[in-house]
């Protein structure tokens, strides 16, 4: 090496003012020299730190760092490569690896010089741009599937891929994958996408779809780089699953319910037909049934034509026809499948009332059993009707050596009464006693009310009492035995017939929803407080064998500080 001082200060400032970023590593790639230019870019707090350490942030080379192949070889080797500077911009630079010898011809430091990309080659800087800032995963690969670049997306989600090819990087394998679309693409040199799924650095799986794209040719039209770009598509699997998982979940809860489902799409299409479905109709082939044979045992609104306006119907009790053609008795629901303003599809809901009607039927048996013990219980009334008549009949037979004034005709004139009161009372609780079968039926309860109402009016037109009508603004259906509707209510007013002929200033018939209940009230407002008891003898019990048979609750209230009596019958 040249001694003289002024020959080595023109070297310095030759090295110093180089256009271009300009420093010397050693064998450990400690920075040992640098210039001006590469102070600017970098600053100035280079001493004893690593090359990459300073310029990348990275605790380990750049993987396209060429220091110890020059080291190795002692040739010069040019790259392309990016760097941040100490703004924290991004720098795209061509970078000369050369070898500085040592008086033994060794290699004993390497200078690299970075002339920046865009005093080049424009476009290559703004394929660096794009493919370092690109969302997607992109490297670049030799033909024994070596990573020889990849992008920031890249290095961030799997980690380091120095020396690494793409398998053991992408799948944690140590082989080929079945289906590598990068050597379909070295293979005919033309581009092939694949869906794989890999392990992100920390060992979470990813979806990705991988396309690989000849990226450069030798001298003979072999291609000798491909690049590979992945688009990331876990997010859009993991809804996939989920949407798989809520389809699976509602299509077991649909197949297994108890109760027959049924379902047809807006075309008219049969869509569901449950194993519930199946048992009930009797249906064994493995096909669902068609329209036509959907229409055998559905009623004839399920099929009527969807339109935007919403279907929502219930039948409490109806009968339908198996494939046998047996009636079934069932609970049905026919209601629309909407979304916003759109109506998919239709379905229909029934629940087998047979276990529940056999049911019944055992608790009427019991009903009757228990009616047939209680009917001993009421001799004392009984007798208690019959001594009434014979004192009558003694009242009676005294007026009979007289004359017929009017204070006689007023007394048989009450025994007459009094008499068919009885009997028609008696005539009811025979009725009961001996296991009245009811015949259920549904029934508006307003039209129902309203009749009584009028009815009872008339009965009382030329008395002082005012009667009024309050009744529901919907329109409440009521399964019961209309026959023992009438006879209860019949009941509760002839027991108060003289009562309220004489003690009662206002009746009210009213009927109202409470929650889920339906009920039908009878007020009877008292002049005093003189009100009448009603918790026995034999209209009570009367009124509880009608209950008992239809399966109703009559609930009776004594409210003496508003002089009110309410008798409530309460329906499901």
């Amino acid at each position: 090496m040249n001694s003289n001082p002024y020959i080595q200060t023109i070297i310095s400032n030759y090295f110093d003012y180089l256009p271009f970023k300009v420093a010397i590593m050693d064998k450990d790639h400690v920075i040992v020299a640098v210039n001006k230019k590469f102070k600017q870019t970098y600053g100035n707090n280079w001493e004893r730190s690593k090359c990459h350490d300073f310029c990348k942030s990275s605790k380990i080379p750049c993987l396209r760092c060429q220091i110890q192949k020059v080291f190795q070889t002692g040739a010069i080797e040019i790259v392309q490569d990016s760097s941040l500077d100490n703004e924290g911009k991004m720098n795209f630079d061509v970078v000369i690896f050369s070898p500085i010898f040592d008086i033994n011809g060794e290699v004993e430091f390497v200078q690299e010089i970075s002339i920046p990309q865009k005093e080049v080659h424009h476009w290559e800087n703004d394929f660096n741009v794009l493919f370092e800032n690109s969302p997607n995963f992109i490297t670049i690969l030799d033909r024994d599937l070596n990573i020889v670049r990849a992008n920031r997306r890249m290095v961030s989600t799997f980690g380091n891929m120095r020396g690494k090819k793409c398998y053991e990087i992408y799948k944690r394998k140590k082989q080929i994958c079945n289906n590598c679309s990068a050597l379909d693409a070295f293979r005919d040199g033309t581009t092939h996408s694949a869906s794989q799924v890999g392990f992100t650095s920390t060992g979470e799986k990813t979806y990705y779809v991988m396309t690989a794209a000849p990226l450069s040719f030798d001298e003979d039209g072999n291609v000798t780089k491909v690049m590979e770009i992945g688009i990331d598509i876990t997010e859009i699997n993991k809804l996939q699953e989920q949407l798989n998982f809520i389809h699976d979940f509602y299509g077991d809860l649909i197949e297994k319910s108890s109760e027959a489902i049924i379902a047809i799409d807006k075309k008219g299409k049969l869509q569901i037909f449950n194993s519930a479905a199946e048992k009930l109709l009797g249906w064994q082939s493995r096909r669902k049934p068609g329209i036509a044979q959907a229409r055998k045992f559905l009623p004839q609104q399920f099929f009527e034509d969807i339109s935007q306006e919403e279907t929502n119907i219930e039948f409490v009790k109806t009968t339908i026809s198996d494939l046998n053609d047996q009636e079934i008795p069932v609970h049905l629901k026919i209601f629309d499948i909407r979304e916003k303003n759109d109506t998919m599809g239709r379905v229909a809901i029934m629940s087998d009332l047979r276990p529940i009607i056999e049911v019944e039927q055992s608790k009427q048996r019991a009903k009757e059993i228990a009616f047939k013990e209680k009917f001993s219980l009421l001799s004392n009334d009984t007798i208690s009707i019959l001594k009434e008549l014979k004192n009558f009949m003694a009242d009676f037979s005294e007026k009979v050596s007289s004359q017929m004034d009017f204070g006689f005709q007023k007394k048989w004139n009450d025994f007459y009464d009094k008499s068919s009161e009885h009997i028609q009372l008696m005539n009811i609780f025979v009725k009961y006693s001996q296991c009245y079968f009811p015949k259920m039926s549904l029934i508006e309860l307003n039209e129902f009310v309203e009749s009584q109402f009028i009815r009872y009016r008339n009965l009382f037109a030329h008395s002082g009492l005012k009667m009024e009508l309050s009744l529901s603004s919907k329109a409440p259906v009521i399964n019961v035995d209309k026959e023992s509707l009438h006879e209860i209510i019949y009941v509760v007013m002839l027991h108060y017939l003289s009562y309220i002929q004489t003690s009662c200033q206002k009746v009210t018939f009213r009927s109202f929803y409470d929650n889920n209940d339906i009920v039908f009230v009878i007020e009877v407002k008292c002049l005093n407080f003189d009100i009448p008891d009603f918790s026995e003898g034999l209209v009570y019990k009367i009124i509880e064998m009608i209950k008992l048979t239809n399966d109703f609750k009559v609930n009776i209230e004594s409210l003496e500080h508003e002089q009110l009596l309410k008798i409530s019958f309460i329906f499901k």
